[in-house]
């Protein structure tokens, strides 16, 4: 068993950081606008329909692992 010893406040902060970046997203796409990030030093805006966007593939688990 995994032990998580991260604090409650850290846990909650990232679970509203992931919902409000989701929630960007959602918003993009819906107006079809650019999401702006900071890359490399530098400011870029990037199409919400982009591939590095989409959810990553669900793998199978690994033999014996399931």
């Amino acid at each position: 068993m995994i032990r998580d010893n991260t604090p409650e406040l850290v846990r909650k902060a990232n679970a509203a950081m992931q919902q409000a970046a989701a929630d960007v997203l959602v918003r993009a796409r819906q107006y079809n606008t650019p999401i702006v990030l900071w890359r490399d030093g530098k400011v870029v805006e990037v199409d919400p329909f982009s591939e590095e966007f989409d959810p990553p593939p669900k793998t199978p688990p690994a033999a014996g692992m399931e």
